[in-house]
């Protein structure tokens, strides 16, 4: 197990810290952001019902009992109900704003992992050649150990490189994705929740 890792040398040892890295922060994001995930129809449900009945503090009470940042931006924004639509707009956008490092949290340093994974393959297979062209200016061609063991080098530090970065690439994508669907998310049920504030001030 432990002999691939040692014939690619030292360049093995910041590829394995960025792999574990990328792991941690993968599952990390994976498990906030399914926690972050709510049935916001349903919220909605219950506030368009509180907000009908004429309290705006039982709706953003739901708002706070309820887990995710879409239910903190709402409640954020019941918090000045009573401003001016265009008032309220601009406070939902700050409070959304304000969500976004949250969302995103170690995403960019997946990010950079990613990127860096494959260098750092192609730092290892320019340390193996370089060793290569050592023996062979050493005059050690027929040196099989010697040739084989720069080779190796050249090969493993790249396969762990790609090997690292692809897979991760998939899961920086996709979690990218459910950052940006639950950013969405809160845009689309701020404009609902303002239409709400609209219509509840037409109401006799």
């Amino acid at each position: 197990m432990f002999n691939p890792i040692l014939r690619g040398g030292l360049v093995m040892i910041p590829l394995l810290a960025v792999s574990v890295v990328a792991l941690v922060i993968a599952i990390e994001r994976w498990l906030y952001l399914r926690h972050a995930r709510v049935d916001t129809p349903r919220l909605m449900g219950k506030i368009r019902s509180a907000l009908d009945s004429g309290s705006v503090d039982q709706a953003r009470g739901i708002c706070d009992a309820t887990r995710g940042p879409v239910a903190h931006v709402l409640s954020a924004t019941l918090g000045h109900f009573d401003m001016p639509k265009d008032d309220l707009r601009e406070v939902a956008r700050e409070v959304a704003l304000a969500e976004q490092p949250v969302l995103d949290g170690h995403l960019p340093v997946l990010a950079t992992m990613v990127t860096i994974a494959p260098l750092l393959g192609l730092l290892g297979t320019i340390s193996g050649l370089i060793k290569v062209f050592h023996v062979i200016a050493g005059g050690q061609i027929g040196n099989a150990t010697a040739l084989s063991g720069g080779i190796a080098e050249a090969l493993i530090t790249t396969f762990t490189g790609l090997s690292i970065a692809i897979p991760f690439m998939v899961v920086y994508n996709a979690l990218s994705g459910r950052v940006e669907s639950l950013i969405h998310e809160i845009e689309l049920r701020v404009t609902e929740l303002l239409n709400l504030q609209t219509t509840s001030r037409t109401q006799p």
